[in-house]
């Protein structure tokens, strides 16, 4: 099971950073919109702990960028 879970995190992971990449400077309302999801702070972060998203505020406003040459694999 815990596989399946891996996995299918992974798919999201990827499909988020692909979305980033397209559109940088994406807010993380679009983001979850874009994904069908509710909340996804715990993937973004998750994403930025492994070096591939940078989140940059402007006073109350989140804006996520992809880092250059990022890759999940």
């Amino acid at each position: 099971m815990r596989s399946i879970k891996n996995q299918k995190q992974k798919a999201i992971l990827d499909k988020m950073l692909r979305i980033i990449k397209k559109q940088p400077g994406i807010r993380p309302s679009e983001l979850n919109r874009l994904l069908h999801l509710e909340h996804s702070a715990h993937l973004r972060n998750a994403l930025i702990k492994r070096g591939l998203l940078r989140k940059k505020r402007k006073g109350a406003t989140v804006y996520y960028y992809p880092v250059h040459s990022a890759s999940l694999t």
